[in-house]
C-alpha cells in the first residue's frame, strides 16, 4: 500500500521535545502515513512578530489576540534545535520541519531574509489576512464588509503570495470561503489565473482536509486546478497527535482520480 503524506501538523499545543513530535509520529503510522511535515505558524517565532505591526494596531480585538501570542512566542533556533534532534534518529516515517508563514505583501523583504538560510524543508504560505485585517477568526468581523472586494484583495494577496519566490507551497487557498459567505460575481477566472500562477511559479497547492467533511478544494476550485495541471499537496492542518492524517487517504484518491 503506498504511502500517504501529511505536509502540514502543527506542534503549537505542546512542549519543544522529542517526546512531543513522536506522539505525532506515533498517529502517522497507525493510519498509514510515511511522510509528515511539523510545522509553526509564523506568529510563534519572536524574529516574525514584526511582520504583524500593522495587524496588530487594526483594532482592539486583533491587539489583544497578538499581545496573547506574543508573550508565547519562540526564538527559530529553539525550533530549529528541536529540528536537529529529530534528523538525528530515525523514524519509520519521513521527517520534515517548516513554518506556516503569514503572508504580508509590506514584509516581502523581511520575510524573505528569515526564511533564507535554507533550513527548513518547507516553507508554507498563507493568507490569513486582508490588507492587516483577520478574516477568518470571527464571523462577526464580516459585517459591514464589502464581500466582493474582500475576495478580490484575497486573490491579489494570494497571487503576490505565489510570485514573491519564498515559498514551495500555498496552504489552504480557499480559507476565504470558511464563512460561507460568497461574492456576488463568478469565481471561474480568479481561479484559473491563481492556478495558472501556481504552475508558473511551482509552488505547490494544498488540499487541506481540516474544516469539517470538506476534502480539500472546492469543487470549481478543485476542478479548475486539476485542468491546469497544478501540483497538490495534502494536509490535515493537525494541532494535535490525534488528527495527523485525518482525510488525507480521501484527498489522495480525489487527486489521483482527477
Amino acid at each position: 500500500m503506498e504511502k500517504l503524506k501529511d505536509q502540514h501538523i502543527h506542534l503549537e499545543q505542546g512542549p519543544y521535545t522529542v517526546e512531543w513530535v513522536e506522539e505525532f509520529i506515533k498517529t502517522a503510522v497507525e493510519r498509514n502515513i510515511g511522510e509528515i511535515t511539523l510545522l509553526e505558524h509564523s506568529i510563534r517565532f519572536k524574529e516574525f512578530l514584526k511582520t504583524f505591526n500593522e495587524a496588530r494596531e487594526y483594532n482592539l480585538y486583533q491587539r489583544k489576540w497578538f499581545d496573547e501570542k506574543a508573550k508565547r512566542a519562540h526564538s527559530i533556533d529553539e525550533f530549529k534545535a528541536l529540528a536537529e534532534k529529530i534528523r538525528c534518529r530515525e523514524y519509520p516515517v519521513k521527517i520534515n520541519f517548516g513554518i506556516e508563514v503569514c503572508w504580508f505583501e509590506q514584509y516581502e523583504d523581511e520575510i524573505r531574509e528569515l526564511t533564507a538560510d535554507g533550513f527548513f524543508d518547507h516553507l508554507i504560505g498563507s493568507v490569513h489576512w486582508i490588507d492587516n485585517w483577520t478574516f477568518n477568526q470571527r464571523k462577526y468581523q464580516w459585517i459591514g464588509k464589502d464581500v466582493d472586494n474582500i475576495y478580490k484583495r484575497y486573490f491579489e494577496m494570494e497571487n503576490t503570495l505565489l510570485k514573491s519566490g519564498i515559498f514551495d507551497t500555498i496552504a489552504h487557498p480557499d480559507l476565504i470561503t470558511c464563512h460561507s459567505l460568497y461574492p456576488g460575481y463568478d469565481l471561474t477566472d480568479t481561479y484559473r489565473e491563481f492556478c495558472k500562477t501556481a504552475k508558473e511559479k511551482n509552488v505547490a497547492v494544498e488540499m487541506n482536509t481540516s474544516r469539517g467533511n470538506k476534502k480539500g478544494l472546492g469543487e470549481a476550485f478543485f476542478k479548475i486546478a486539476s485542468e491546469e495541471g497544478v501540483t497538490f499537496s495534502t494536509g490535515s492542518d493537525a494541532h494535535n497527535p490525534m488528527d495527523v492524517g485525518k482525510g488525507i487517504a480521501d484527498v489522495t484518491k480525489l487527486i489521483k482520480e482527477r
